[in-house]
């Protein structure tokens, strides 16, 4: 049970991320919205959770801060959970 909790919230971690560089990448792309040479970019504080043991049937609540370190304005449109 430990290891598939843990294995759920890596997979988590990974589509948020993926989605999030996604909509950078595509923010970066529109015309007329990034200044050439510029383009934003995601930091995600935590990577991995650590989520020690979760009893079956219980939810578990993991506030992800992101950051944008890029040099032009990170606009992020829509999140989907995983």
């Amino acid at each position: 049970m430990n290891t598939r909790m843990r294995l759920l919230a890596a997979v988590l971690v990974l589509v948020l991320a993926a989605g999030l560089f996604g909509v950078a990448s595509a923010q970066s792309g529109a015309a007329g919205k990034t200044p050439a040479g510029k383009s934003p970019k995601v930091a995600i504080e935590n990577r991995t959770v650590q989520l020690g043991e979760v009893l079956e049937g219980l939810d578990f609540t993991y506030t992800f801060k992101l950051k944008n370190v890029g040099d032009a304005e990170l606009q992020i449109l829509n999140v989907r959970p995983g």
